[in-house]
């Protein structure tokens, strides 16, 4: 069984808070977590799972049922389902605020904070489970972990094959029903092409134009689509850094596959020796190592790139308060060569610390202030960052 990061953390809360609630794509783990929370705390559970029909059924009268569980851990999976469901607990969160009773498990992040928000204001934290991240797994798996991705059955399958028919099948079931139950009302081909044209332009800058006529959509229609691809965790922005500077800066944010082996999945990748002779191994790998700072961050502090029209650039910009704390450019080889570009960028930002990540490297210097460093060794410095 894989430890999971968030786990400390959602115990933590839980004892704290009133209602907690785990937010993640679909397969991700959540329900597990669960498990392991309530097993950990100890805590009578009642489990509510509002996919089937008797946990609808139960929940039709909330503010009659739930008091008779007062003295459990009320856990409700697939709580956006019924939105009418947030209304009656901060009835009964107001009347008893004791921690640790309700944990809401949710796959449509969005959906979820805008209802709560209304209705629970103060009354909840929120928590993001992503896939496997490379902090959870053992370190001789991280290039398995690049290449299955990090929903845990495919992740955890017994061979790439069986990795990729999960991964087929999970694709298929996101955009013929996640998508749907979202709201999206398109026709399957049209969702399908769009998120493989995305896949093929995955870390670059958004041209939402060329998608457009690559696709044969408006632009509007597919900006609509990209919505929906964010709100079921299928993919993530990720904003320009912006400086009081006179260099014209590139203020589109760069559009990611959440997981790494979906991506490899969408773009006809399915072992090891076909990835890395690739075209988009050395954007995927960009992508895999941001995802990994996502997951590892918490929300700790804000994750920006950085580009100007004169090709100065660097991959990833941490900011705290607005201010630079760390720039990362991240490269896919081991003996890793700077471009005038990343010198000029690294100079612009600014930023205290100054990162090459490799895979596998030795930490080591590689010019003024600006350090080699490995995926394994990032999160220390990283820290350092933060303190």
């Amino acid at each position: 069984m894989v430890q999971r990061q968030l786990f400390s953390i959602a115990k933590e809360r839980l004892r704290k808070r009133p209602a907690v609630a785990i937010l993640g794509a679909r397969q991700v783990g959540k329900t597990t977590l669960a498990h392991q929370l309530a097993e950990e705390l100890g805590a009578d559970t009642l489990w509510l799972d509002l996919e089937t029909p008797q946990s609808r059924a139960l929940l039709a009268q909330p503010h009659d049922f739930l008091p008779r569980h007062a003295d459990k851990l009320v856990v409700i999976d697939e709580v956006q389902r019924m939105p009418e469901v947030f209304q009656a607990l901060r009835v009964l969160i107001d009347k008893d605020r004791r921690p640790g009773r309700f944990l809401l498990l949710g796959s449509s992040s969005p959906v979820i904070v805008r209802q709560a928000a209304e209705s629970l204001a103060g009354r909840i934290s929120y928590l993001d489970l992503f896939p496997f991240s490379v902090n959870e797994v053992e370190p001789k798996e991280q290039t398995q972990l690049w290449l299955r991705g990090g929903f845990p059955e495919g992740f955890l399958s017994e061979d790439d094959e069986d990795a990729f028919t999960f991964l087929d099948d999970l694709v298929r079931s996101f955009i013929e029903r996640d998508l749907v139950e979202l709201g999206l009302g398109a026709a399957p081909d049209n969702t399908f092409n769009l998120l493989r044209m995305v896949a093929s332009v995955h870390a670059q800058p958004l041209n939402l134009s060329m998608l457009a006529k690559s696709i044969g959509m408006s632009v509007p229609s597919v900006k609509i689509y990209l919505e929906f691809f964010t709100q079921a965790f299928m993919a993530f922005k990720l904003p320009s850094y912006h400086l009081n500077t006179r260099k014209r800066l590139t203020k589109t944010p760069k559009f990611y596959i959440t997981d790494s082996g979906v991506l490899h999945a969408l773009n006809g990748i399915r072992n090891g020796d076909r990835l890395l002779g690739h075209a988009i191994k050395g954007h995927s790998w960009e992508g895999f190592v941001v995802q990994q700072v996502r997951a590892w961050l918490e929300r700790r502090a804000e994750l920006h790139y950085f580009r100007t029209a004169d090709g100065a650039e660097v991959d990833l910009v941490i900011t705290s308060g607005n201010q630079p704390i760390a720039a990362i450019e991240i490269k896919s080889t081991d003996t890793p060569t700077l471009s005038k570009g990343n010198h000029l960028a690294f100079e612009t930002v600014a930023a205290p610390i100054q990162l090459v990540l490799t895979p596998t490297a030795h930490d080591h210097a590689i010019g003024k202030n600006i350090q080699v460093c490995s995926l394994g060794s990032l999160w220390g410095h990283l820290e350092t960052a933060l303190s």
